[in-house]
């Protein structure tokens, strides 16, 4: 059980705890404290109630790091919309990518990013596998590639084909990095997405650049051979994306179609 107790010499008996999470913390009138009580091992371990005590009190194991940092209690003031809405206004889908790879460490940074990412019941089940290996990435290309030719899918397979010819990379555009996410957890697909994108834009505020490749996704979910040969990857493939230091300028923020929306007519 990595929640464990209530540290009484801190515990002001505010009761956030019980507001937050009420089928496992109580209080004892008789003794007038704070009990944590989770029998049945069912506690999600989602951390809500530590991040809710305001003097530390609920002592824990093995549940990661707690962080804490100016801004904390208000995220407003960490960054005005204005800023983060032209950031991510911002974002372009990557094709043409620098030779150079990427330190470890920048890597590490964008995977911190998206290990905090929300999840569906704080499940936490996703797996990164990063390929770097250029004959890796040129062969799990071509082996796209030669599937989605043999598809015969109109709209793509005549692309692959002309790719092939001309030794174009239609698939990861020669990028010095594929990250592919996974899990053995079939509901994982929309947990999937989210940290991916926690993750592009993440790794767009440390010069990266990044392109979410459908194509590769739908090869590699569909293609046992593919994927456990060439990628190495047995669980359910649920995102991929190719990551590196671009070779693109945007000028401009292309146009975008609004959100087609029922009900702002009732706001004020």
């Amino acid at each position: 059980m990595p929640i464990l107790e209530i540290d009484y010499d801190k515990c002001n008996l505010c009761k956030n705890c019980i507001n937050e999470c009420p089928s496992y913390f109580s209080i004892e009138k008789d003794q007038e404290q704070i009990v944590f009580n989770d029998p049945s091992n069912l506690c999600n371990l989602c951390g809500r109630c530590i991040c809710r005590c305001p003097t530390d009190a609920i002592l824990h194991k093995n549940m990661g790091e707690v962080l804490t940092f100016e801004g904390v209690k208000d995220p407003s003031t960490l960054i005005s919309y204005n800023a983060l809405n032209s950031f991510m206004m911002a974002k372009r889908s990557i094709r043409r990518y620098k030779k150079k790879k990427i330190p470890r460490e920048v890597i590490e940074k964008v995977l911190t990013s998206m290990k905090y990412a929300p999840t569906g019941a704080n499940i936490r089940t996703l797996r990164c596998t990063i390929i770097s290996d250029n004959n890796i990435i040129k062969e799990l290309s071509n082996s796209i590639m030669d599937e989605i030719i043999s598809s015969s899918n109109p709209k793509y397979s005549e692309r692959m084909r002309n790719a092939k010819e001309l030794g174009f990379d239609a698939i990861f555009y020669q990028a010095p990095h594929v990250l592919i996410i996974h899990s053995m957890n079939s509901n994982d697909a929309m947990n999937a997405t989210i940290a991916l994108t926690y993750g592009m834009l993440s790794a767009q505020s440390l010069g990266l650049g990044t392109c979410w490749i459908g194509l590769a996704h739908g090869v590699l979910a569909s293609n046992k051979d593919i994927k456990e040969k060439i990628a190495e990857i047995k669980d359910y493939v649920w995102g991929v994306v190719t990551i590196g230091y671009p070779a693109q300028i945007f000028y401009r923020v292309p146009p975008r179609p609004s959100i087609k929306t029922k009900g702002l007519d009732e706001l004020d």
